[in-house]
């Protein structure tokens, strides 16, 4: 059983409230002056103060927590508000066609929101996420992410990385890279914290192998290039709640990729820049 506590980021509302008022009075200005269309934004701002204030006095005084539990034929979870039970859910595995978890990011590093999403066979799809009040936040997001992948819960490629961590006894907590031969591809890992090593490694998989430029997947946490004179081969780079796995599938050459501490510079843009120059 996973449990979890929600943080309450009353940091975050209070500048969010701080904003809503900066703009009413923007917008009163115009209220008074033009009316139209200040007068609606005006209102609006109105009522986003007061569901602001409405969520800190809430959070103030309620805390959150889940229990999430998977066994060998349901996943099921808890939310309590003040120990009294919130909303509950259980889902039978052999029900569930689909896994796939998201966190997300206001910008850079900066943690906006989680979700995982269970697609059932019948289509019919159940979510786990925050919700608009509490967070979860980044650390223990990827920790109920690396609980769901020790159960065979997320996408393929994430759960046959997730068993090849435990096969190979990686340990998660220490920065480092391995690689793995397989049957037919090499499997590159990295174990790191830092959200640019995925930049890093894309950076390195263009600027080795030009040939393999058409791409097939192309989004924050995953990259797929083929190339077209190479029958079935393929480099597919995505990461994960555990770190990043590049599989280098029917390629000729052997992976030859670096850890963004392995490159010289000062700071990560000089790390990043000395990558493109390679």
């Amino acid at each position: 059983m996973l449990n979890i506590t929600y943080k309450k980021e009353i940091i975050h509302k209070l500048y969010m409230l701080i904003a809503f008022i900066m703009f009413a009075l923007v917008m009163y200005q115009g209220h008074i002056q033009k009316g139209g269309i200040y007068s609606i934004l005006m209102f609006i701002s109105l009522f986003l103060m007061a569901f602001q204030i409405a969520c800190i006095l809430y959070v103030l005084f309620i805390k959150r927590k889940a229990e999430i539990s998977i066994d060998e034929n349901y996943i099921s979870w808890s939310i309590y508000d003040n120990n009294k039970i919130y909303k509950q859910q259980k889902i039978k595995l052999d029900e569930i066609k689909e896994t796939k978890t998201e966190i997300n990011y206001l910008t850079g590093n900066i943690y906006s929101n989680f979700t995982i999403t269970f697609t059932l066979k019948d289509n019919s799809i159940i979510t786990f996420t925050d919700g608009i009040l509490y967070d979860i936040g980044i650390e223990k997001a990827h920790e109920i992410a690396r609980y769901l992948l020790e159960h065979n819960l997320g996408e393929p490629k994430d759960i046959e990385f997730a068993n090849l961590v435990k096969q190979l006894n990686i340990d998660i907590k220490k920065e480092q890279k391995f690689t793995k031969k397989m049957q037919n591809s090499y499997i590159v890992g990295v174990i790191s914290n830092n959200k640019k090593e995925f930049l890093a490694l894309r950076l390195q998989i263009e600027a080795v192998y030009k040939g393999y430029n058409d791409i097939k997947k192309n989004s924050v946490n995953e990259y797929l290039v083929e190339n077209l004179e190479v029958k079935n081969s393929y480099i597919h780079l995505k990461s994960n709640a555990i770190g990043y796995m590049v599989e280098f599938y029917n390629v000729n050459k052997k992976p030859e990729l670096k850890m963004l501490k392995e490159f010289k510079g000062a700071t990560i843009k000089n790390k990043l820049a000395n990558i493109v120059r390679k």
